[in-house]
């Protein structure tokens, strides 16, 4: 099934928890990308910057535009993006809970997307919207 470049919001309604994880995967992105951009502004103050410092911000940067177009794709109402979200949730957001720092916040945030996206409501919405396909014989 060929994809839409831009395709268009279907015209099911949305139930409140999928459209509170919608928003909310949108501002993870943000944050992301403002965590990167704050480690960078905090290493280069420092006069010299670290290997370590470089590689998470180019993480965080990577993680907050992935949350950003898959945030999309989930608002058009595709399948696929929310199970890529909720792997990019599980792998991002275990190790920055586990760290208990100011990334701590994100992390719940993430989280708490990932449980809003796989309930029941949710599920029947992608059902409606994006079925799956029907398995081919052999």
């Amino acid at each position: 099934m060929k994809i839409p470049f831009l395709p268009r919001r279907p015209e099911e309604p949305v139930p409140s928890a999928l459209f509170i994880a919608q928003m909310l995967w949108l501002l993870a992105g943000v944050l992301f990308l403002g965590f990167g951009g704050f480690l960078i502004y905090e290493q280069s103050d420092s006069g010299s910057l670290n290997f370590a410092a470089i590689a998470l911000a180019i993480f965080f940067a990577a993680a907050g535009c992935a949350c950003g177009v898959l945030g999309y794709r989930l608002f058009t109402g595709q399948r696929a993006a929310r199970t890529n979200l909720t792997w990019l949730g599980v792998i991002t957001a275990v190790p920055l809970l586990m760290r208990f720092g100011r990334y701590s916040l994100l992390a719940a945030i993430i989280m708490f997307c990932v449980a809003l996206m796989w309930l029941p409501s949710s599920n029947y919405y992608f059902k409606v919207v994006s079925p799956k396909p029907p398995k081919r014989l052999r």
